[in-house]
């Protein structure tokens, strides 16, 4: 008898249990899994203050599901926006259709929380989505942009005073990040750096409440030496157009108020008739089962799942960590009502510490039971818990892509390395040395196939024909980057002397694209790139339909 899963929310939780899932039940055709989510893509939210600061494009973020997904047959992919859940007849209700299920996991993820403070929805910005991304980043552009040609003070300070409320990790990153971002501000719209101020504010005594307090000076203190105005115990009573009011102080004069106080349930969980606790989250049990719905195999996972450990006070924090481990523990319980066998596994709280990056450059770490790293090793620490997800998921190639992304295809120089990787070398200066290079092969593998004298290797005569074959490619700039490597390998084979060791290190220069100028590459790589790409992974598309 066929059974189906229904995953509703491709996020950290959702897309994480899916592969699990479709690992779980690879080869058992009555099994497949349904992911639902209103979008064709899983955006990775904790990189959406890379995005509204400009840092990385859009499609940095994104990762398309269906080349997520495209080598489980056994999951289908269905883009839908889902309005309610019949627990009694087991059905999944969406905009376009009804979905049955045998097991079903909520894991739609959360939403901006602004505790009723007036004026947040009308006059803030969120940093919860895409198109809050997106939105932010324009705003910002245009109001330093309008701050620097306004001739009234007092207009032109509240232009350039840009508040983020809220000092978690979404607050703390993009306050690192703006602090980064204001010099490229600066400089594209002619004015001094300091002349765009950020001001972070908090409603608690202390900012950044997860770190300890060791850590959290340091973060006050890299936030004073960048200019960051820092007030605590600052609570906001609401947002207009141009102000920003907070109890029993002066107003804050600004167009930009970024909030980032708080997260809830998504509101449609509202509507699904489960019992909500703190944050509107939904209550489970150990095995992270609906309350109530224990018998009817639904379960919640990720930011929508009021998760406590065993003994804790309270649930787990809703982060990206956490949202993996609760894919893990609703997976396999999820297997275990499908099989059949009961045999759950219980919740536990797996937390391993955390990293915080301040910028492309400075981060906090406190990992290992409360071990403190700080500075270029903790952003580094960060980079790596991102490849560990990736991993986790069975993605390498958005493991890659985020490493094009974050460390080479980045302007101004905002990677972990500086300019050293993110410089936009133009390769049309290598391409004199790779024809003479080219050029240089073909005529010694020539004379070497004659029986001549070669200039370049002595002996070694069977190898001319490949000089040839080598020579052409690299001079006409055809699959320029693997003849390039055939080279540099060969050179510890055939060459490997003081006199010829320039050879590898033209090689390796020659790695760096340049065929794609004045070159067969330029039309090559990309029709390569894209048959490959459609070979393994078909056409993505804008919403998938199960089919």
């Amino acid at each position: 008898m066929s059974k189906n899963i229904v995953v509703i929310g491709a996020g950290f939780a959702g897309v994480l249990a899916t592969k699990k899932l479709a690992k779980r039940f690879k080869g058992n055709n009555d099994v497949t899994i349904t992911l639902i989510d209103r979008h064709s893509y899983f955006t990775y939210l904790t990189q959406l203050h890379e995005v509204a600061t400009e840092r990385v494009q859009p499609d940095a973020v994104q990762y398309d599901l269906q080349k997520l997904f495209s080598r489980q047959s056994n999951v289908h992919l269905i883009t839908d926006t889902i309005q309610s859940i019949d627990t009694d007849a087991k059905e999944v209700h969406g905009e376009f259709g009804t979905y049955a299920f045998d097991s079903l996991l909520i894991s739609m993820g959360g939403e901006p929380n602004d505790f009723g403070t007036p004026g947040v929805k009308e006059n803030g910005f969120t940093l919860w989505s895409m198109e809050d991304a997106i939105q932010l980043r324009d705003h910002i552009n245009a109001i330093i942009r309008d701050g620097a040609v306004e001739r009234d003070p007092e207009k032109k300070a509240a232009k350039l005073t840009l508040v983020i409320c809220g000092s978690g990790f979404t607050g703390a990153e993009t306050v690192g990040e703006l602090i980064d971002y204001k010099k490229t501000l600066a400089a594209q719209n002619k004015l001094d750096p300091s002349e765009i101020k950020i001001i972070l504010v908090e409603a608690a005594p202390t900012i950044t409440n997860m770190l300890d307090r060791t850590n959290a000076a340091h973060e006050e203190a890299y936030l004073k030496k960048n200019g960051v105005e820092t007030r605590t115990s600052s609570a906001i009573t609401k947002v207009n157009a141009d102000s920003v009011e907070i109890k029993e102080q002066d107003p804050i004069k600004t167009f930009t108020l970024i909030w980032t106080a708080g997260v809830k349930t998504n509101h449609t969980a509202d509507e699904f008739g489960i019992d909500a606790g703190r944050g509107g989250r939904l209550v489970v049990n150990k095995y992270l089962q609906a309350d109530g719905l224990e018998d009817k195999s639904v379960y919640v996972a990720g930011d929508d799942a009021n998760a406590t450990a065993e003994g804790a006070e309270r649930a787990v924090p809703q982060t990206a960590q956490e949202a993996e481990n609760e894919a893990n523990v609703s997976a396999a319980n999820i297997a275990a009502d499908i099989n059949g066998d009961k045999n759950y596994t219980e919740f536990t709280d797996k937390n391993m510490g955390f990293t915080i990056s301040f910028g492309s450059r400075y981060g906090i770490a406190q990992v290992f039971g409360g071990k403190r790293v700080r500075g270029w090793l903790a952003t580094i620490m960060k980079h790596g818990s991102h490849f560990l997800y990736f991993k986790r998921i069975g993605s390498f190639y958005f493991m890659w892509k985020y490493l094009m992304d974050e460390f080479f295809r980045i302007d101004n120089g905002r990677t972990v390395f500086s300019y050293n990787t993110a410089r936009r070398s133009n390769v049309l200066w290598t391409v004199p040395l790779r024809i003479a290079f080219g050029l240089g092969l073909f005529i010694d593998g020539v004379d070497k196939f004659q029986g001549d004298i070669s200039w370049l290797v002595i002996g070694h005569s069977g190898i001319g024909i490949w000089e040839i074959i080598l020579g052409c490619l690299i001079f006409f700039g055809l699959g320029t980057w693997t003849a390039a490597l055939l080279v540099a390998i060969g050179f510890f084979f055939f060459l490997h002397t003081w006199a010829t060791c320039w050879v590898l290190f033209v090689a390796i220069a020659l790695m760096n694209g340049s065929g794609r100028s004045i070159g067969l590459d330029y039309w090559f790589v990309p029709w390569l790139q894209q048959s490959l790409g459609r070979s393994r992974y078909g056409v993505p598309r804008s919403f998938y339909d199960g089919k």
